[in-house]
């Protein structure tokens, strides 16, 4: 009657609707153990290096201005007023940004491990060149037409986002003679990073200066810069192939190669086209600044394969899959004249269900690609064995395996190719749908007297 096949249909639909909960929990595991994925990441950066930023370097020229306030005052009952004279004195410092700047190296990667979970470091051996142009008039603001400036030590300093990062100690040649670097900068805003102190340079003078720094820096996450040159030239390279350019500029693409053995990225650019100047010298003896707070770019390393993001993009075609393994199972039965009692459903929903949390445990200790080969070859030779028994034929068994192993491999094309991942899920659907429509096209809907279908009288039967 037709009251059993649409009774059967709901148990079919309960069923379905019923394993979406081991398929939640499974969900719970992958944002689980992406936790602690993030968490292995805090403490490599908190015991390592974190994100790097390279700017400047940067001239230090602290000073104190002495000058004489003048004050008029009334005194107490009188209406004359008296002229007073205070003297004052104010330190400051005046940043001067280079003329020219070039920083090119190498972009090395390995991995630090805490456990099964592992953390992407890079390090950056390279050097930073320049010049700056000291002019004879200096750009400062003096509170009297008649204040005196003393010119303090000068110094080069190189503002650093972590110190931690310093793999070995830099070397500094100003003017063709070796100097020695300490830490800190003499950058109120800036504090952290290294310094030079300059003692031949004083200022009254138009000069020009070169300098040549070399530096092995460390880190995690992304390395950044900072243009605050006139000119600024940086020349990266590096045997990661899978970089991700972001910030406000991006390389020359003339220039920019990226390849299995690696990338090179090039960026020339002028300060007319950065705010980047301006903003250090209003951030940098006021407050302090944070990674955010100047306008640059970067280039951060990421991992192609991240086997929880991976995951996740599985578990979204999760409950597809469990329908489309009991819609071909409904279909068995109606083509077919089977007869599949609901726990056989059952079982095949979970073993569906249970491929995912056997793709996550086993990407862990594996490549992610030989994980789903192995997660995926289990699944469907298990359910090989189980439905040639179910559906009472070697053919229909391996039949239905064979549907379920071409399922799971558009799968792994969806996960591979996230660009074209809306397309090829249209497409797969609109197969799906396509073959439903093509194997049912003859059956007599009215004439189901229970489970086994009919055709049409002189039709041919279906598969």
């Amino acid at each position: 009657m037709q009251k059993t096949l649409f009774f059967k249909a709901l148990i079919t639909i309960f069923l379905a609707l019923l394993l979406l909960w081991p398929l939640s929990l499974i969900q719970g595991t992958v944002f689980e153990r992406e936790g602690r994925q993030a968490l292995v990441l805090r403490q490599v950066q908190a015991s390592y290096a974190g994100a790097q930023r390279l700017m400047g370097p940067v001239l230090v020229l602290p000073y104190t201005e002495t000058y004489t306030e003048v004050i008029w005052e009334r005194p107490d009952g009188t209406e004359t007023k008296v002229r007073r004279e205070r003297p004052q004195r104010r330190e400051g410092a005046l940043y001067l940004l280079p003329k020219a700047v070039q920083l090119s190296g190498d972009l090395a990667t390995d991995f630090k491990y805490r456990g099964l979970f592992r953390v992407l470091v890079y390090r950056w051996d390279g050097r930073i060149q320049g010049r700056f142009e000291l002019p004879a008039v200096l750009p400062i603001k003096r509170h009297a037409e008649d204040a005196v400036i003393t010119w303090g030590r000068a110094s080069l300093a190189l503002p650093l986002d972590d110190t931690r990062g310093l793999a070995r100690p830099p070397s500094l040649r100003w003017q063709g003679r070796e100097l020695e670097l300490t830490r800190g900068t003499e950058i109120a805003g800036m504090p952290d990073g290294i310094h030079a102190e300059l003692t031949d340079l004083q200022p009254g003078s138009a000069q020009t200066f070169d300098f040549d720094l070399g530096l092995a820096l460390s880190g995690t996450g992304s390395l950044g810069f900072v243009p605050l040159a006139d000119q600024t030239r940086v020349v990266l390279d590096s045997t990661w192939p899978h970089p991700s350019f972001g910030g406000r500029f991006l390389p020359d693409p003339r220039t920019q190669s990226t390849g299995p053995e690696g990338f090179h990225a090039e960026w020339d650019l002028t300060g007319l086209a950065t705010s980047a100047p301006r903003q250090f010298l209003e951030r940098a003896s006021r407050v302090r600044c944070d990674r955010g707070c100047l306008e640059g770019f970067e280039v951060r390393l990421v991992e192609p394969v991240n086997i929880y993001s991976m995951a996740h993009r599985a578990l979204k075609y999760d409950f597809l899959f469990v329908l489309v393994g009991f819609g071909a199972f409904f279909l068995f039965e109606l083509l077919k004249g089977l007869r599949i009692h609901p726990a056989q459903y059952l079982l095949v929903g979970l073993a569906l269900a249970l491929f995912f949390l056997l793709l996550l445990s086993l990407s862990e200790h594996i490549p992610f690609g030989w994980a789903y080969l192995s997660a995926s070859g289990a699944c469907v030779a298990l359910l090989a064995y189980y439905l040639v028994h179910v559906l009472g034929s070697p053919g229909r068994g391996l039949g239905f395996a064979a549907l379920l192993g071409a399922l799971l491999a558009a799968l792994y094309g969806l996960l591979i190719s996230e660009d074209n991942a809306l397309l090829m899920g249209s497409l797969l659907l609109f197969g799906l749908l396509a073959l439903a429509m093509v194997l049912t096209r003859r059956l007599d809907w009215y004439a189901l007297p229970g489970l086994g279908a009919r055709v049409r009288p002189g039709a041919a039967r279906p598969g």
